[in-house]
């Protein structure tokens, strides 16, 4: 059996031979799955909603309690949802052992800049409480018109609200 497959080899010109291996390699190369780089992600690590503690500040202020300073804090930094697809393969041995494989990715959208993941909710951050300072010194009733007004904007409990008026 070696001796003819020897034969065949020599009967064969070398150059084609050479080409034949070559093409070989290439189809086994372009088969070979792509690696692509996982995708960056960038991190800020700004404040979430800046911007809130002026808008409530301003707000405040129009109340003719002089100049207001306002700090809000949050819970967390809120939250994307994205697309994904999800798909599941099940597979049954010929014992009747089933297995299970679960795969997730994240359907993306073609942009000007890249490529970037289809947000389908994007949840603002949750505010956990907030502390008013007034230049004037405040009554019972400004302050409960202040407490009033933040609960308006975030239904927070009481305990979560500070207004201080100076003293």
């Amino acid at each position: 059996m070696l001796e003819k497959i020897k034969e065949v080899l020599q009967k064969i010109p070398w150059p084609l031979f050479v080409v034949g291996f070559v093409g070989v390699v290439l189809l086994i190369w372009g088969s070979l799955p792509e690696k692509k780089p996982a995708p960056v992600i960038e991190a800020t690590l700004e404040r979430p909603q800046i911007g809130e503690e002026e808008k409530l500040a301003q707000l405040l202020s129009s109340l003719g309690i002089g100049s207001v300073k306002v700090m809000i804090t949050y819970e967390d930094e809120g939250k994307t949802h994205v697309a994904e697809d999800k798909s599941v393969e099940t597979t049954y041995d010929g014992s009747g052992v089933r297995s299970v494989k679960e795969s997730t990715e994240v359907v993306r959208m073609k942009t000007a800049s890249g490529e970037t993941g289809l947000v389908l909710v994007q949840e603002s951050p949750k505010v956990s409480g907030v502390v008013v300072t007034t230049s004037k010194p405040l009554s019972t009733a400004q302050k409960l018109r202040i407490i009033e007004a933040i609960r308006a904007l975030w239904d927070l409990p009481l305990g979560r609200i500070v207004v201080l008026g100076k003293e």
